[in-house]
């Protein structure tokens, strides 16, 4: 069994933005139904481009989730620093005792219920099972349900396998004192979008950040 602590949803506020309202640009960013990877590495900013695909999911109206091991790094004060509204925002602490299969289940579990535009899981030092069986499975639930399915992985690993359709490298560029760009560099793309992915976009840095 897969133990979560589930944060409350309600509705967002300043009303609801169509996929076809966003900029051209953002539609052809973030593409639905995909799986995609995003590497960590140095200057890695992984978990930033995470964050973007999860405000993108609010704005066209729909609840995201974040799926990490239990005593995992994301930090809410931060992530509604950019915008993302915390109460749309559905967090599942997997705790480490569920082994490999633990993270990919939680996944298919969210996935299942078709609610979510998009769902990150942090498989980053954590491992996964062996095969690509896991993976077939997430990437048909995100095509059913039109989700973006994105996963934060470490990059010494090499990607998570051939059914990954985007694999993404994004990385910051430091431009003064807490201030970085996000730059995107497409590794893989099998999802038939060309999307040209994320950033060049200008971001603030945690607290204590040179």
């Amino acid at each position: 069994m897969v133990a979560a602590r589930v944060l409350s949803l309600r509705a967002l506020p300043g009303g609801v933005i169509r996929a076809r309202d966003l900029p051209e640009r953002e539609r052809e960013v973030l593409p639905r139904g995909q799986l995609l990877e995003l590497p960590r590495g140095p200057r890695s900013a992984a978990t930033t481009a995470a964050v973007q695909i999860v405000l993108a999911a609010q704005r066209e109206g729909d609840p995201a989730a974040w799926i990490q091991p239990e005593g995992g790094t994301l930090y809410p004060p931060d992530v509604a620093a950019t915008g993302v509204d915390l109460a749309g925002l559905l967090v599942v602490h997997v705790p480490r005792t569920a082994g490999r299969p633990g993270l990919p289940k939680a996944a298919e579990i969210i996935l299942r219920s078709g609610a979510f535009g998009a769902v990150v899981i942090d498989v980053d030092g954590y491992g996964v099972p062996s095969g690509g069986a896991w993976l077939g499975r997430l990437g048909s639930l995100a095509r059913e349900h039109e989700c973006r399915c994105v996963f934060l992985a470490g990059a010494a690993r090499g990607s998570l396998g051939p059914l990954i359709s985007l694999r993404v490298r994004a990385e910051r560029r430091r431009v003064r004192s807490g201030r970085f760009v996000l730059d995107s560099e497409i590794l893989k793309d099998k999802s038939g979008a060309h999307p040209k992915l994320l950033g060049p976009t200008l971001h603030r840095g945690p607290p204590g950040m040179p």
